[in-house]
């Protein structure tokens, strides 16, 4: 945990990144609260508020008597929003700070190239 941001957000965004990469499937359980304020050693109503906003969000839905699960078009919608953050605000901001400190758009593909090298080859 850090402390850029909320713990409840944090946790959100921890679940959201294990939906996006297939440890929790649709309709699947996912952990639970008592077992969230355990491995993250928070309270349990941090725990408890992270859930609901996902369940607000629809990411999630709750299976009475047996615990929350990923809801249909989960994993979509949470690409969806982020994709949408990184390329409006997290791209924005380097470019931003890139014409601030002169560098070239051809610097900055070059950069790129060079970090990607590997990671998203197709």
């Amino acid at each position: 945990m850090n402390d850029s941001q909320p713990i409840f957000q944090q946790i959100m965004e921890r679940i959201e990144s294990d939906i996006i990469i297939g440890t929790y499937q649709v309709d699947e359980l996912i952990i639970s609260t008592t077992q969230i304020a355990k491995v993250y050693s928070v309270n349990h109503t941090t725990a408890v508020k992270a859930i609901s906003k996902l369940t607000d969000a629809g990411i999630l839905y709750k299976k009475r008597g047996i615990g929350m699960c990923v809801a249909p078009g989960a994993k979509e919608q949470i690409s969806i929003r982020r994709r949408d953050i990184f390329l409006n605000q997290t791209l924005g901001g380097v470019l931003a700070e890139a014409k601030t400190l002169g560098i070239s758009m051809e610097e900055l593909i070059i950069a790129i190239s060079i970090k990607n090298d590997g990671l998203c080859r197709s």
